[in-house]
């Protein structure tokens, strides 16, 4: 596995729109749009130079992608917004490295925390971040339930 990040440019933003969860996981995501990856492109525009889109490559095929944020308001404290695996790909660690990678480049970048929230029903992602060390905090976003790792 040769996981890396790469920026979003007019070159990679196409296929990165494409990219697609299972049915059954689209109503994981805050915004149930079609394409959350386009939903994530917009708002990092509108949320300004703290929030990044970075797609997932594992050599040089395109698997996911995350939205994060380095919180201006809360120093120290990042945000992982939106987080997705391609159908295709998921079940074969990508998703788990690629939080590793992101949990230590936000470390790199400053932070000391990261948070993420998540709907109750997505067991599978609830199961991945609680092992990797992420703990409720007791606030909601709505219906979702944020948790949060040290750094």
């Amino acid at each position: 596995m040769a996981l890396r990040f790469e920026e979003v440019t007019e070159s990679n933003y196409h296929e990165l729109i494409e990219l697609e969860v299972f049915p059954e996981q689209k109503d994981h995501f805050y915004f149930r749009s079609a394409k959350p990856n386009m939903m994530s492109l917009a708002e990092a525009y509108v949320f300004g130079n703290n929030s990044k889109v970075l797609a997932i490559y594992n050599d040089e095929t395109m698997v996911g992608a995350m939205f994060y944020n380095l919180s201006a308001e809360d120093e120290g404290r990042a945000w992982l917004i939106r987080f997705m695996i391609d159908k295709r790909y998921q079940r074969k660690g990508f998703g788990r490295k690629a939080l590793e990678m992101l949990m230590e480049r936000v470390r790199r970048e400053g932070a000391g925390t990261l948070s993420l929230s998540y709907v109750p029903h997505n067991k599978e992602g609830e199961k991945l971040y609680h092992s990797m060390g992420f703990r409720p905090t007791g606030e909601t976003l709505g219906e979702q339930i944020v948790v949060r790792v040290g750094l």
